[in-house]
Protein backbone atom coordinates (compact mmCIF):
# COMPACT_ATOMS: atom_id res chain seq x y z
CA UNK A 1 0.00 0.00 0.00
CA UNK A 2 1.47 3.34 -1.09
CA UNK A 3 0.77 6.49 0.91
CA UNK A 4 1.54 10.14 0.27
CA UNK A 5 2.54 12.93 2.63
CA UNK A 6 -1.15 13.91 2.61
CA UNK A 7 -2.11 10.50 4.04
CA UNK A 8 0.51 10.73 6.79
CA UNK A 9 -0.53 14.31 7.61
CA UNK A 10 -4.16 13.17 7.85
CA UNK A 11 -3.19 10.39 10.30
CA UNK A 12 -1.30 12.87 12.51
CA UNK A 13 -4.07 15.48 12.22
CA UNK A 14 -6.62 13.05 13.68
CA UNK A 15 -4.79 13.51 17.00
CA UNK A 16 -5.60 17.23 16.89
CA UNK A 17 -2.47 18.52 15.18
CA UNK A 18 -3.27 21.11 12.46
CA UNK A 19 -2.77 19.59 8.98
CA UNK A 20 -0.11 22.14 7.95
CA UNK A 21 1.81 21.48 11.17
CA UNK A 22 1.55 17.74 10.49
CA UNK A 23 2.90 18.22 6.93
CA UNK A 24 5.78 20.30 8.28
CA UNK A 25 6.59 17.63 10.88
CA UNK A 26 6.65 14.88 8.25
CA UNK A 27 9.01 16.92 6.06
CA UNK A 28 11.22 17.51 9.10
CA UNK A 29 11.24 13.82 10.06
CA UNK A 30 12.17 12.85 6.49
CA UNK A 31 14.92 15.50 6.32
CA UNK A 32 16.35 14.30 9.64
CA UNK A 33 16.33 10.67 8.46
CA UNK A 34 13.71 9.60 11.01
CA UNK A 35 11.17 8.31 8.44
CA UNK A 36 11.96 6.78 5.07
CA UNK A 37 9.98 7.74 2.01
CA UNK A 38 10.74 6.24 -1.38
CA UNK A 39 10.66 7.64 -4.88
CA UNK A 40 9.59 5.24 -7.60
CA UNK A 41 10.59 7.51 -10.48
CA UNK A 42 12.83 10.53 -11.01
CA UNK A 43 13.36 13.15 -8.30
CA UNK A 44 10.30 15.07 -9.51
CA UNK A 45 7.91 12.28 -8.48
CA UNK A 46 6.18 12.49 -5.06
CA UNK A 47 7.63 10.62 -2.12
CA UNK A 48 5.83 7.37 -1.38
CA UNK A 49 5.40 6.08 2.16
CA UNK A 50 4.25 2.76 3.59
CA UNK A 51 1.87 2.19 6.54
CA UNK A 52 4.87 1.49 8.80
CA UNK A 53 6.23 4.96 7.94
CA UNK A 54 2.84 6.44 8.88
CA UNK A 55 2.92 4.68 12.25
CA UNK A 56 6.43 5.94 12.99
CA UNK A 57 5.46 9.50 11.98
CA UNK A 58 2.42 9.41 14.29
CA UNK A 59 4.60 8.27 17.21
CA UNK A 60 7.24 10.94 16.50
CA UNK A 61 4.52 13.59 16.39
CA UNK A 62 3.20 12.43 19.79
CA UNK A 63 6.74 12.54 21.17
CA UNK A 64 7.06 16.08 19.86
CA UNK A 65 3.72 16.97 21.48
CA UNK A 66 5.29 15.79 24.77
CA UNK A 67 8.00 18.42 24.27
CA UNK A 68 10.80 16.11 23.11
CA UNK A 69 13.01 17.86 20.55
CA UNK A 70 16.18 15.83 21.21
CA UNK A 71 17.22 14.24 17.89
CA UNK A 72 19.10 11.42 19.61
CA UNK A 73 15.99 10.34 21.52
CA UNK A 74 13.81 10.84 18.43
CA UNK A 75 16.24 8.66 16.47
CA UNK A 76 16.11 5.92 19.11
CA UNK A 77 12.31 6.08 19.09
CA UNK A 78 12.17 5.91 15.27
CA UNK A 79 14.56 2.94 15.16
CA UNK A 80 12.60 1.05 17.81
CA UNK A 81 9.28 1.92 16.18
CA UNK A 82 10.42 0.74 12.73
CA UNK A 83 11.74 -2.48 14.25
CA UNK A 84 8.45 -3.40 15.94
CA UNK A 85 5.78 -1.50 14.01
CA UNK A 86 4.39 -4.40 11.97
CA UNK A 87 3.99 -6.49 15.14
CA UNK A 88 2.40 -3.52 16.93
CA UNK A 89 -0.08 -2.78 14.11
CA UNK A 90 -1.03 -6.45 13.85
CA UNK A 91 -1.56 -6.60 17.60
CA UNK A 92 -3.68 -3.46 17.62
CA UNK A 93 -5.83 -4.96 14.83
CA UNK A 94 -6.40 -7.99 17.11
CA UNK A 95 -7.48 -5.72 19.97
CA UNK A 96 -4.21 -5.69 21.93
CA UNK A 97 -3.08 -2.59 23.79
CA UNK A 98 0.39 -1.19 22.92
CA UNK A 99 2.60 1.62 24.22
CA UNK A 100 5.96 3.13 23.47
CA UNK A 101 8.08 3.48 26.61
CA UNK A 102 11.29 5.53 26.70
CA UNK A 103 13.32 5.28 29.91
CA UNK A 104 16.32 7.58 30.25
CA UNK A 105 19.14 6.73 32.70
CA UNK A 106 22.53 8.23 33.48
CA UNK A 107 25.70 6.53 34.67
CA UNK A 108 29.42 7.25 34.67
CA UNK A 109 29.53 6.30 30.97
CA UNK A 110 26.85 8.82 29.98
CA UNK A 111 23.17 8.64 29.07
CA UNK A 112 21.44 5.35 28.31
CA UNK A 113 18.05 5.27 26.58
CA UNK A 114 15.89 2.17 26.82
CA UNK A 115 13.15 2.61 24.19
CA UNK A 116 10.64 -0.18 23.66
CA UNK A 117 7.33 -0.89 21.96
CA UNK A 118 5.43 -3.02 24.43
CA UNK A 119 2.15 -4.88 24.69
CA UNK A 120 0.21 -4.17 27.86
CA UNK A 121 1.29 -7.50 29.39
CA UNK A 122 5.05 -6.91 28.92
CA UNK A 123 7.36 -5.26 31.47
CA UNK A 124 7.89 -1.54 30.81
CA UNK A 125 11.59 -1.60 31.70
CA UNK A 126 14.48 -4.02 32.01
CA UNK A 127 17.38 -4.47 34.37
CA UNK A 128 20.24 -2.14 33.63
CA UNK A 129 23.67 -3.80 33.23
CA UNK A 130 25.40 -0.99 35.17
CA UNK A 131 24.38 1.05 38.18
CA UNK A 132 22.35 3.84 36.63
CA UNK A 133 20.30 6.71 37.93
CA UNK A 134 16.84 7.01 36.37
CA UNK A 135 16.34 10.43 34.80
CA UNK A 136 12.83 10.10 33.48
CA UNK A 137 10.38 8.12 31.43
CA UNK A 138 7.90 8.83 28.68
CA UNK A 139 4.96 6.54 27.98
CA UNK A 140 2.93 7.02 24.82
CA UNK A 141 -0.22 4.91 24.58
CA UNK A 142 -0.59 3.88 20.94
CA UNK A 143 -4.04 2.26 20.78
CA UNK A 144 -6.14 5.23 19.67
CA UNK A 145 -3.26 7.14 18.12
CA UNK A 146 -2.42 4.43 15.58
CA UNK A 147 -6.07 3.54 14.84
CA UNK A 148 -6.09 5.44 11.48
CA UNK A 149 -3.15 3.33 10.28
CA UNK A 150 -4.73 0.11 11.58
CA UNK A 151 -8.06 0.97 9.86
CA UNK A 152 -6.25 1.65 6.59
CA UNK A 153 -4.60 -1.79 6.77
CA UNK A 154 -7.76 -3.54 8.01
CA UNK A 155 -10.78 -1.70 6.60
CA UNK A 156 -14.13 -2.57 8.19
CA UNK A 157 -16.14 -5.17 6.29
CA UNK A 158 -18.26 -3.51 3.63
CA UNK A 159 -15.97 -0.45 3.34
CA UNK A 160 -14.71 0.55 -0.08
Amino acid sequence: MNLTIKDLASDIALAGVPVETARHRISSYARDGLIYGRREKPNTSPTIYKPVDAGVAVILSALQDCGVADLDLQGDVATTAYHGMERCLSGLARGESWSLVANVHRCSMGIFRDVRLIRHDQPASRRMPLPMTPRGAIVIVLDEMLSPVVRRLNPPKGAN
